[in-house]
């Protein structure tokens, strides 16, 4: 009975890792490298937002309708003013059921400041691993360093703060722009799925 249940747990155990591996090396066949992903820009035209051209780069993942996000525009304004000489911000709209002009007229009437790209298939998501939006992806080169809230300001979704205590994004633009080696961290974002 024993070799049984040891056959069957080895069993699945194979199975889960052969599956996970299969997983795996299907996602890096399917989406490539961070320099490899191309998507649409909001002219039509293939772009490669995470470029081995660019030493930092931001992905800031919004949705037209998530009122999370776009109480954030101000942030994200002030932080591509602060960091836009050093760091490439792009806005990522991971949803494809939106026409480019509805795009376009919700970059203009938010303010942002940077290109945008569509995400159709969810490549840039599945690279980078977001999950809500708002939520940004922090690449060094082509090595991602960052995932998460922009900052602390929204405890749950619909529960904020008046003003954010901890900076993430800011802090680790901070450090990268100053030369600093940044290891991978990651926060949890509040906002739309």
């Amino acid at each position: 009975m024993h070799v049984l249940r040891y056959d069957r747990t080895m069993s699945r155990l194979l199975e889960f890792f052969t599956t996970t591996a299969v997983f795996i090396l299907t996602g890096a066949v399917l989406f490539g490298t961070p320099s490899t992903v191309h998507v649409p820009n909001l002219d039509g035209e293939a772009v490669s937002p995470i470029s081995e051209q660019h030493d930092f780069t931001v992905l800031v993942f919004v949705a037209t309708d998530c009122p999370i996000a776009n109480r954030y525009a101000p942030e994200l304004r002030r932080l591509y003013e602060r960091f836009g000489g050093d760091v490439v911000f792009w806005l990522v709209y991971p949803s494809d059921d939106q026409s480019v002009s509805v795009l376009r007229e919700h970059r203009a009437s938010y303010g942002f400041p940077f290109e945008a790209v569509r995400d159709p298939g969810n490549k840039l998501v599945a690279l980078s691993g977001v999950t809500v939006t708002p939520e940004v992806a922090v690449y060094s080169g082509q090595r991602l360093v960052y995932r998460g809230r922009i900052d602390d300001r929204y405890v749950d979704f619909g529960v904020s703060r008046a003003r954010a205590r901890v900076h993430d994004l800011r802090d680790v633009l901070d450090q990268l722009v100053a030369g600093g080696d940044v290891p991978f961290a990651e926060t949890r974002a509040v906002g739309c799925y």
